[in-house]
């Protein structure tokens, strides 16, 4: 993919479109589950406690408790590294856990429209990375990744096409939860908490003029 000039998201899209089986169906359904997290999913099916027993009821009750699957909410997680990747100075998004911020905020949210525009958000825009680097969005490198989010800011007026309107929500709340948390309070903004100040320091030279 190249990053040389912009590229026109609404007409380019048409084309990836066209061709991903994700955009086509039910708006809402979720992400297709990679094919080791079905395994898995099967394993621990097999392996589950007595339907009733207090294990069951808990783990039922994780179940409800997560809106997106494993597979979305790794994505979010890439996603929201991309945009606040770690530094020689703080963590990353990864490090704030801000998927698992968005996961209680879209999941406890009242609003159908936005945890459908969420579901489409993240289908559309795996899709654009597998028509733009032939690979999902996990699986891309940083590079890779970088260039799927630069599509979108480049287009981010465009606010009626859904990975548009999901972008600015993503946005929003991966910079909402990043600076929420410890990592980006205290490692980032290096924030310290009330202190008592012995002296106050004014803004310019306190030295008085002369006359």
């Amino acid at each position: 993919m190249s990053a040389k000039e912009p590229i026109d998201l609404k007409q380019d899209r048409r084309q990836w479109l066209k061709t991903s089986a994700t955009a086509l169906g039910a708006a809402v359904l979720p992400l297709t589950l990679p094919s080791t997290e079905i395994l898995a999913g099967e394993a621990q099916s097999a392996a589950a406690p007595a339907a009733g027993s207090p294990a069951a009821v808990s783990a039922e009750a994780k179940s409800v408790a997560r809106f997106f699957t494993p597979g979305q909410h790794a994505l979010i997680e890439e996603l929201s590294e991309t945009i606040l990747p770690a530094d020689s100075h703080s963590g990353g998004a990864k490090t704030a856990k801000v998927a698992d911020y968005i996961e209680q905020m879209v999941g406890e949210s009242t609003d159908d429209q936005q945890k459908a525009l969420w579901r489409e958000g993240l289908r559309l825009v795996d899709s654009m990375s597998q028509h733009y680097n032939g690979k999902s969005f996990v699986e891309a490198s940083t590079e890779e990744k970088i260039a799927v989010i630069q599509v979108l800011s480049d287009n981010a007026e465009l606010t009626e096409i859904p990975e548009v309107k999901f972008f600015h929500e993503l946005k929003r709340l991966t910079v909402r939860g990043y600076y929420t948390s410890k990592t980006g309070i205290h490692d980032d903004l290096e924030y310290k908490g009330n202190r008592v100040l012995m002296e106050y320091v004014g803004c310019g030279d306190p030295t008085p003029p002369t006359t």
